[in-house]
């Protein structure tokens, strides 16, 4: 079954998906894949209907819009670690250094 996703699926946010359903009850039986455009492909190893598919896509949608969140903060923190001063201070130290030719050590 393909699940269409709306932003297109990033491999990190798909990656952290994959995590949280290996750890859900509901999902651990079923393997899932990204589709290259846009979404995921369900596979299961019975009929949908031995599932129990009541309130399952609103638990898929749960869990991506979860790894959503962990990615954007992953990022978030990322891009405040490049930003702080001391980053920012290294960065001019190293640029200079290397216009001049010298070592850092």
């Amino acid at each position: 079954m393909d699940l269409n996703t709306e932003p297109k699926l990033e491999q990190a946010v798909f990656d952290h998906f994959q995590i949280e359903a290996a750890h859900n009850a509901r999902l651990k039986n079923i393997a899932f894949s990204k589709l290259e455009n846009s979404g995921l492909i369900m596979h299961t190893g019975a009929l949908i209907d031995s599932v129990n598919p009541e309130g399952l896509a609103s638990l898929i949608e749960d869990l991506l819009t979860e790894a959503e969140s962990i990615v954007a903060r992953d990022c978030a923190a990322t891009k405040q670690e490049t930003n702080s001063p001391e980053n920012q201070k290294n960065t001019i130290i190293e640029a200079a250094a290397k216009k001049l030719g010298i070592p850092i050590k």
